[in-house]
């Protein structure tokens, strides 16, 4: 990665520290950075992007490859810790909607993994919908609401309760939820 480029996210996280994500427009973050505002245009197409680069680069793909290779809990625990680490950067982008918002990206990313996994398995159902893409849309769209309900939560909860409210979403049946006790920090009686 050059240096231009790390100028400019790093730049644009200090531009999200001082405002709202729709008013921050190219020109203030080539400013910030000290760079021609066509410098932008080499590196990203838009701000969108670089919030997906961001995403990608410091906290998506360290996790993948601790999930390619075999460690999912691991791979969620750092990318949940990762957030927790930038929590007010990524608070400011959930609030932002629309195409090409910091869910669709998140989404998108958990999507896409999800899929690759349950491809390489070579997973089949005979039940029509209950598809690699079923599967896959369920299981990104469990994350986003965990991740969007922590970080704007009042509560001060950590990623490794975070980690286990999306291990108990994502994998016990309601049935199996609504009759599990547990204690006041949240885990799980025995």
């Amino acid at each position: 990665m050059t240096e231009i480029k790390r100028a400019l996210t790093e730049s644009f996280k200090e531009l999200m520290r001082e405002k709202s994500f729709q008013k921050i427009i190219v020109k203030d973050i080539t400013d910030r950075a000290r760079v021609k505002r066509p410098t932008f245009y080499s590196y990203f197409r838009d701000k969108y992007d670089v919030v997906e680069w961001i995403f990608r680069q410091d906290i998506w793909e360290p996790g993948r490859s601790l999930m390619r290779a075999g460690y999912t809990k691991e791979a969620l625990r750092f990318v949940l810790i990762s957030m927790e680490k930038d929590s007010d950067f990524y608070r400011k982008l959930t609030a932002v909607e629309g195409q090409n918002s910091f869910r669709e990206i998140l989404e998108r990313c958990v999507r896409e993994e999800v899929s690759n996994v349950l491809h390489e398995k070579d997973f089949h159902s005979d039940m029509r919908l209950l598809t690699v893409e079923t599967i896959a849309e369920y299981l990104a769209h469990i994350f986003w609401f965990v991740i969007e309900k922590w970080l704007n939560s009042d509560a001060d909860v950590s990623a490794l309760e975070v980690l286990e409210i999306y291990s108990v979403l994502a994998s016990d049946s309601l049935e199996n939820i609504l009759q599990t006790k547990f204690d006041s920090t949240g885990t799980r009686k025995a």
